[in-house]
């Protein structure tokens, strides 16, 4: 895949990289070890090939890959570069051969997966696949067209392949094995969102996972321009926009935050306005692979209908041909489940976006200049500038992270945030100074405000808060402290006419809303047992109407008594147990039209799905240091 920028790599990679070139691939394997520093059994189980097995390591097995291993462990991961394993790189390469195929008079996009995956020449097939032209716009060490390549030959065709890196070394590296391949390819090196891309039936890629913060304004330009998305746009979300706009068919690694993110909502509309997603398939087990972001294995089709997402309950590089092939043919099975949209809120039923507004919290720019820690008499500690001393009006307490809030009304926090008034005094201003000589009014975000050090203007404490990062613990914090939220949390502003700010609390810990909203989040990193919710997400969230509260309101307040105060832990099933808990999902469920055996199910997927993501970074966790 191809990084924004990359360091550039160590000499001895690329002479690496060069004699391997003039190797066959049966001789690579001792150069390859020596090189990594490792026996050359450790280095083809990093590679998923294993000696004896159906993985058996002969020269049509390795056909490179060896290449693209001293290449990926050359980049280890540098913005945003992760490599494709050759299991997930068949399986998606073979899905998306086969609804290219379709659309050149091919067979079904079933059978000719099935051929595919199987090796077995079928003369219609191969017509439709030859000549067939396949591009790869972050193409790393070409896993992804080797993949392609391999199984149009066991079909007896022959692809057109194109491919483009920013990343010299990857180039190289995807080049060398393409031509140990004997493959028609053209691999060039350079930024694909700053230039055209050569004409393709079939994007086949593994787009670089990095958020826009990361970008330089410069990159931020340059990927708007070509995608047509907003600059808060993730870089992935900028290839996939082009690539679905590119071909008539894209298979894609795909980044599950794309599918909730507000900045990614052009690029789902523009895909569903012309076409389809086919396919979708993930692991509950370690998402698509050790990447560092939940993935899934999608691919778009012009003119496709959109099929249901299928979770795998083990890790995709176990899956069989026949289960893949099943897939194709929209079946699920005893390992893949299809998993069909929510439904849609009960009629009656409405969006806490309708009662409350909701807003991003304080993104300070800077917390080491921001966030400080009192230490009595007006002193305060700050991670930048060591011991300052400041008024009272320059500060406001402050609430930094879902760890400070125990339970729904109890809190601790810990320290505050500097947000002197608009007309700042003598201390202030000192501190401010401090501030300019360490460059922290020059940071991106600082620099768009003005003045740069102020946060937030015209606006007080949010009266409701509710994490931006859920786990095992999550519910709403009822603010009538009046702390200020950090950017770990959500801002909640109860619209005229809604609930008391105390109700909607207790109706956002109810397991009904609770579940849409974590059926919404994103996986924000493969190795934490944590999730991302998205502003439009937490707005989205089916909600009782107003009036549905006030016929509830002793039942609320009897529920508030015994929930407010209670601790929340990271023992969701404890939680869940907890009899107020149970009362207050039976409530939430009725209020919402469920039916009580409707909230059961509902209660036992909001705990299968949090076992499931912790059980998700553990996997990921293990393959990461294995790899590493």
């Amino acid at each position: 895949m191809s990084p924004p920028r990359t360091r550039p790599p160590a000499d001895p990679t690329r002479t690496a990289l060069d004699a391997l070139a003039a190797l066959p691939p049966a001789d690579q394997l001792t150069v390859a070890a020596a090189h990594l520093g490792g026996a050359p059994q450790a280095v083809l189980a990093a590679l998923g090939l294993r000696a004896g097995s159906e993985l058996d390591p002969s020269p049509e097995r390795l056909d490179g890959a060896l290449l693209e291993s001293l290449c990926a462990r050359a980049l280890a991961g540098a913005d945003g570069a992760v490599f494709t394993p050759p299991a997930e790189a068949r399986a998606l390469a073979a899905l998306g051969l086969a609804h290219a195929a379709a659309r050149r008079g091919g067979p079904a996009p079933a059978e000719a997966a099935a051929a595919l995956l199987a090796g077995r020449a079928q003369p219609a097939l191969s017509r439709a696949l030859d000549g067939l032209a396949v591009l790869d716009p972050a193409c790393g060490g070409g896993a992804l067209l080797a993949a392609a390549e391999r199984l149009a030959r066991g079909v007896g065709a022959r692809l057109r392949l194109a491919g483009i890196d920013l990343a010299p070394l990857a180039a190289r590296a995807a080049e060398a094995r393409l031509a140990l391949l004997g493959a028609r390819a053209a691999i060039r090196r350079g930024d694909a969102l700053a230039a055209p891309w050569p004409a393709a039936d079939l994007v086949l890629a593994n787009p670089p996972f990095l958020r826009h913060e990361r970008l330089a304004a410069a990159a931020k330009a340059r990927a708007a321009a070509a995608s047509g998305l907003g600059r808060q746009a993730d870089l992935s979300a900028h290839f996939a926009a082009v690539a679905l706009r590119h071909a008539p068919v894209a298979a894609l690694v795909w980044p599950r935050a794309l599918d909730v993110s507000r900045s990614s909502e052009p690029l789902l509309a523009d895909a569903r306005a012309r076409g389809g997603f086919a396919v979708r398939l993930r692991s509950r087990a370690a998402g698509s692979f050790a990447a560092s972001v939940d993935t899934a294995l999608v691919v778009w089709a012009e003119g496709a209908a959109e099929a249901p997402a299928a979770e795998a309950s083990v890790p995709l590089a176990a899956l069989s041909d026949a289960e893949l092939s099943a897939l194709a043919r929209g079946a699920g099975g005893r390992r893949v489940r299809l998993r069909r949209p929510r439904a849609a809120a009960p009629r009656g039923a409405t969006t806490l976006g309708a009662l409350c507004e909701v807003r991003f919290g304080t993104k300070s720019g800077c917390n080491a200049f921001f966030h400080l820690a009192p230490l009595g008499g007006g002193r305060y500690a700050s991670p930048l500038a060591g011991e300052v001393r400041l008024a009272p009006a320059d500060v406001v307490p402050l609430l930094a992270s879902l760890k400070e809030a125990r339970a729904p009304e109890l809190a601790d926090p810990q320290g505050v945030l500097f947000r002197p008034p608009a007309a700042p005094g003598a201390a202030a201003r000192r501190y401010l100074a401090l501030g300019e000589a360490a460059g922290v009014h020059h940071r991106p975000s600082c620099a768009g405000r003005a003045p740069w050090w102020r946060l937030a203007p015209g606006r007080g404490p949010a009266p409701l808060l509710y994490p931006a990062k859920v786990g095992a613990r999550a519910f709403a914090f009822l603010n009538e402290a009046g702390l200020w939220e950090d950017k770990k949390w959500h801002a909640l502003f109860p619209r005229a006419g809604a609930p008391p700010a105390w109700q909607l609390a207790l109706l956002l810990a109810a397991t009904p809303v609770r579940l849409a909203v974590d059926e919404g989040a994103r996986q924000l990193t493969g190795a934490q047992a944590i999730a991302d919710v998205d502003c439009r997400v937490l707005a989205a969230a089916p909600f009782p109407p107003a009036d549905a509260f006030r016929a509830e309101a002793a039942e609320l307040a009897a529920l508030r008594a015994a929930l407010a105060r209670d601790p929340v832990t990271t023992d969701l099933r404890a939680t869940l147990d907890r009899p107020a808990q149970r009362a207050l999902d039976r409530l939430a469920g009725r209020l919402l039209g469920e039916t009580a055996a409707a909230v059961e199910r509902q209660r036992d997927a909001l705990a299968e799905r949090v076992a499931a993501r912790l059980a998700h970074a553990a996997e990921v966790r293990r393959l990461l240091l294995r790899a590493g």
